[in-house]
């Protein structure tokens, strides 16, 4: 997606100002236009620190400006003023994947009892796995439209826990995780409201992926922020060129969140042994 040329802009993929794009070769990504400072740091930050997880649900990310007189936008550019797009405002080009479908709260989660998930039920299914690494995930972005948002609805729609689950799908047999933009910033600012409900998704899991746990052992022993900026200075530089760096009280939220998870991992493998 960095470097294909748009041959098609169409309207698509939510919010009004989004846009579903086409490149030369055939792929086509979902363009997310935010002027909201801190969505778009959401969205970006997010995708990277999954990264960093090894957590890789996530769809492709590339950020792009979309400027007409760029030879990559220059077929679309009467639909990029159309959109009302500014050319000096960063897009989120997020990989389009065809034929997601809806996914649903697996029966073992449905009451989140406290350590619902075992290491025995990670070991044997691979989709609880993904299941305890997305709850590790929003735990500690503070993202609330997902299993969160469930439990806070739960005390008004006591079905809702067997509806699908916002802002995720199912590809192949893998978890999609979409639409991040609240982590970080939005969903740090309100977590007293949601709180409650982190905890309690976090302590249903005591079964992890050891690969993310092990990612987050590196990542609690290392200066976050730097890691952060470090990959995405490689991989998406404008980035850090358009957009502000996380403000050091989210970081030391962050920090905060990591060790929260690995404390409660040290808790189930004591409890374990």
């Amino acid at each position: 997606m960095q470097k294909q040329k748009v041959v098609k802009m169409e309207a698509g993929c939510g919010r009004m100002q989004n846009r579903l794009l086409t490149f030369d070769d055939g792929t086509q990504a979902c363009a997310r236009y935010r002027i909201n400072t801190s969505l778009m740091q959401g969205e970006i930050y997010s995708y990277f620190l999954a990264k960093l997880l090894g957590i890789s649900n996530l769809p492709d990310l590339t950020v792009d400006l979309p400027d007409i007189h760029n030879p990559r936008w220059q077929l679309v550019g009467e639909e990029i003023m159309e959109a009302g797009w500014l050319p000096t405002q960063l897009v989120i080009l997020s990989r389009y994947i065809d034929g997601i479908s809806d996914t649903y709260v697996p029966s073992a989660l449905r009451e989140l009892v406290k350590g619902s998930i075992t290491p025995a039920m990670i070991a044997s299914d691979k989709s609880l796995k993904q299941w305890s690494d997305l709850i590790v995930y929003d735990y500690i972005i503070g993202n609330m439209d997902r299993l969160v948002n469930s439990l806070h609805n739960k005390q008004w729609n006591a079905q809702i826990m067997a509806a699908p689950v916002h802002n995720l799908g199912e590809s192949n047999n893998a978890l999609v995780i979409f639409d991040n933009e609240d982590g970080l910033l939005h969903g740090y600012r309100i977590l007293d409201r949601y709180s409650h409900f982190h905890e309690q998704s976090l302590k249903a899991i005591c079964g992890f992926n050891k690969k993310t746990v092990k990612n987050l052992y590196k990542l609690a022993s290392s200066d976050i922020e730097k890691e952060l900026s470090s990959l995405i200075s490689e991989t998406e530089p404008q980035v850090l060129q358009y957009l502000p760096q996380l403000p050091s009280k989210t970081i030391h939220t962050l920090e905060d969140r990591v060790s929260s998870v690995i404390s409660h991992v040290n808790f189930c493998e004591t409890e374990s042994s």
